[in-house]
């Protein structure tokens, strides 16, 4: 599988995993799961779902059902439990006829001896498990390819195009999504979060793509958040005002960014 597919894999897994996230709420809130986004990871992790009694089991692939392995439950809890397919129908969703012996009603009110995580663990454990089956090992020719795309993008103005080269190579130079405070109409922009000697916040450098106006900038500047001129200065600069000599404009983006992944610098 070429390295650009892989790499879009690991982006699409991550946002998944965001997705997720962004959607849990304490044990027992009664949020609601983006199922669809946590069935579309386990699946890429490798697991496979057993329909069982009204849940959704996850096993992994080359698993037998009546063995013990981790059994994630697709529910808003996202439990994990480390016993058989079995095990989990009975304290999950126990019929009548186990319900009356007492040694099942105690293994159905707690789980302790089983549960390995929930919510966020579970997640990250899933997505952890998706990672390690992509090869993201990668080449120079990989990533002149990378640019040699990306620049064309530019040049032919294609806006998707240009945001899915600055997510590939985001993800390469570890390139994150401005703050909310930063944040701008029509604009694609990612940087680099820092801190400065007293702990505070700084965001930059930073690629900002204008969609309205079809323009792609690197601004070597950082903006200290806690400043109270931050977002005017940052605005300004995001339009081309104000950079220094280092800030570069057009494929030269695009260049710049392979050749940052080639010196190996995050």
């Amino acid at each position: 599988m070429p390295f650009k597919e892989i790499l879009l894999k690991k982006i699409a897994m991550g946002q998944r995993r965001q997705r997720v996230l962004s959607t849990l709420g304490p044990v027992g809130s009664g949020c609601h799961v983006d199922k669809k986004a946590m069935k579309a990871l386990l699946l890429s992790a490798g697991f496979r779902c057993l329909p069982l009694r009204g849940l959704e089991l996850y096993l992994r692939e080359g698993t037998a059902d009546d063995e013990v392995q981790t059994i994630f439950v697709l529910d808003n809890d996202l439990p994990a439990y480390h016993t058989t397919v079995g095990d989990v129908a009975l304290r999950k969703e126990p019929t009548l006829k186990e319900m009356i012996s007492i040694r099942n009603a105690m293994r159905i009110l707690n789980d302790a001896d089983v549960l390995v995580s929930r919510k966020e663990t579970s997640v990250e454990t899933v997505y952890q498990e998706g990672l390690s089956r992509l090869d993201l090992s990668f080449c120079e020719e990989d990533i002149r390819q990378l640019e040699y795309e990306g620049r064309a993008a530019v040049e032919w103005k294609d806006a998707d195009a240009v945001v899915e080269s600055l997510a590939l190579f985001g993800e390469l130079l570890g390139l994150l999504p401005a703050p909310g405070t930063l944040r701008m109409d029509h604009c694609h922009i990612r940087g680099r979060f820092s801190k400065d000697e007293r702990g505070g916040d700084g965001f930059g450098p930073f690629v900002v793509y204008n969609l309205e106006e079809d323009t792609l900038r690197w601004v070597p500047e950082k903006i200290v958040l806690a400043d109270e001129d931050a977002l005017r200065c940052f605005q300004g600069l995001a339009g081309g005002e104000g950079l220094s000599a280092q800030a570069l404009s057009g494929p030269s983006v695009i260049r710049f960014l392979a050749e940052e992944v080639l010196r190996g610098r995050v």
